[in-house]
């Protein structure tokens, strides 16, 4: 009697799980699926400065795991923001080199961890604007730095995607007249040898700090200023709240790229490859940048309360060439090859 009622349940066990499957077909495939797992410290919405272009690569991705023939049902996507898994992107850029996510988005100021060449990335003055920096990417020499890490490092860059936008200063002191009128202000940066070099020539003080202590830093008076931008910085941090003066002089741009594990990314089949890099080679984000950042400018210079502090040209090369000085002890430590790249590629 033990015996047969012991069958019974198992046969009913049996078929109420072959059930469950003729019903919910897909979750026998979604356990097969192999997950694509991304990471950003910042988050995806509301959006972040990079994150606006970083979503229309993201979804579009999201979008072919559930239609192209080589992804549906064999990939899952999955996108962990707002620092679910790491803090920061630097530690974000780690997990891709050491394989312990397959992929994130970067910029040369997170990749001088991998090569100090990319500090010339966003050095002031040294690209002219985007399409200069992809034309040098395109060289020779830029191409070798790009193989280096991901043969070195385990990164491969798969594309460099938009430019989200110019630096420029931002503060709470004034009036600001000339270059000796920010003298002694303590200004945040995000990060890199680069933009401290060229804080430090303008006789500045600067500070680092994580993108989510600069409101309360400004409040407290910690921090007098920052570097950000106007397609993304100036929104999220509320400036014309914090900030009245909006220094016009350009700091450097902000090349973004969509990196991956090297291993991994070898190891996909080539079709496979090929249905991932499709929101790369399709979408253009940089010319919603472009045209962001010069809506936003406008806007704040038509702000009665607010001031768009803007110099005459020779007042501008003042503060370029006093930038650029303080850069030359950094590349003499950098492969001359890559910065007769850069001039080349003017």
């Amino acid at each position: 009697m033990q015996r047969k009622f012991t069958t019974i349940i198992t046969m009913f066990i049996f078929f109420l799980v072959s059930g469950f499957t003729l019903l919910l077909p897909g979750t026998v495939m979604a356990g097969k699926a192999k997950k694509i797992v991304m990471s950003t410290a910042t988050p995806m919405y509301p959006a972040f400065a990079e994150q606006i272009g970083i979503n229309l690569y993201i979804n579009s991705i999201i979008g072919l795991t559930q239609t192209h023939p080589e992804l549906k049902d064999k990939y899952e996507f999955k996108i962990y923001d707002k620092g679910m898994l790491y803090g920061n992107q630097s530690e974000a850029l780690e997990a891709v080199s050491n394989g312990a996510i397959q992929m994130t988005y970067s910029g040369p100021h997170f990749l001088e961890s991998l090569d100090p060449a990319w500090k010339l990335g966003e050095t002031p003055g040294v690209f002219e604007n985007w399409d200069h920096y992809l034309r040098t990417m395109d060289t020779p020499a830029w191409k070798a730095l790009h193989q280096k890490m991901a043969e070195k490092k385990g990164v491969t860059i798969i594309k460099w995607l938009f430019d989200t936008g110019t630096w420029y200063m931002f503060t709470k002191t004034g009036p600001i007249n000339s270059l000796a009128d920010i003298k002694g202000q303590k200004i945040r940066f995000a990060g890199g040898e680069a933009f401290a070099k060229a804080l430090k020539s303008l006789n500045t003080t600067p500070i680092a700090l994580p993108y989510t202590e600069v409101v309360t830093a400004l409040q407290t008076n910690m921090i007098e200023g920052l570097l950000t931008d106007f397609t993304g910085g100036v929104g999220y941090f509320e400036l014309p709240r914090h900030t009245k003066y909006a220094v016009v002089v350009p700091f450097g741009n902000q090349p973004i790229c969509m990196v991956a594990n090297t291993k991994w990314w070898n190891s996909l089949p080539e079709k496979v490859r090929g249905a991932l890099n499709t929101p790369f080679d399709q979408i253009d984000a940089s010319r919603f940048y472009s045209k962001f950042e010069q809506t936003s400018l406008k806007e704040w210079d038509d702000n009665p309360n607010l001031t768009a502090v803007k110099f005459d040209n020779a007042e501008v090369a003042l503060w370029q060439k006093t930038m650029r000085t303080s850069f030359e002890d950094m590349f003499e430590k950098i492969d001359p090859e890559l910065i007769k790249a850069i001039d080349s590629a003017r």
